[in-house]
């Protein structure tokens, strides 16, 4: 009989502690910034997240940068060396003076 107690104990310890929430349910839930992914013609993969008076971006993985808002309008940022566009939807991204490369995604 003490052999069925402990293989029940286990059981419903291996039950107890595997009930979890859906995986990934909450991911991004309740963000008000959430990331969106744009893959550049030239190649570049950005994570852009908007926040307003400015914008963080990751380029290809690395840790995220933050440029600010250019101008009223809010649809540049830049820190003078990194320049993300968003016009009527269409986002680019310039480095330097090197002309800036149209993205897709979001």
């Amino acid at each position: 009989m003490g052999g069925h107690l402990s293989i029940a104990a286990i059981s419903a310890l291996v039950l107890a502690s595997s009930e979890q929430s859906t995986p990934g349910a909450s991911i991004g839930v309740g963000n008000p910034y959430p990331v969106s992914n744009y893959t550049c013609q030239d190649g570049t993969h950005l994570a852009v997240r908007l926040l307003g008076d400015r914008a963080s971006v990751s380029v290809n993985g690395a840790s995220a940068v933050d440029l600010p808002s250019m101008g009223p309008d809010g649809t540049t940022f830049s820190n003078g060396q990194r320049t993300l566009t968003i016009v009527q939807g269409q986002l680019s991204w310039g480095v330097g003076r090197a002309a800036p490369s149209a993205c897709i995604g979001g």
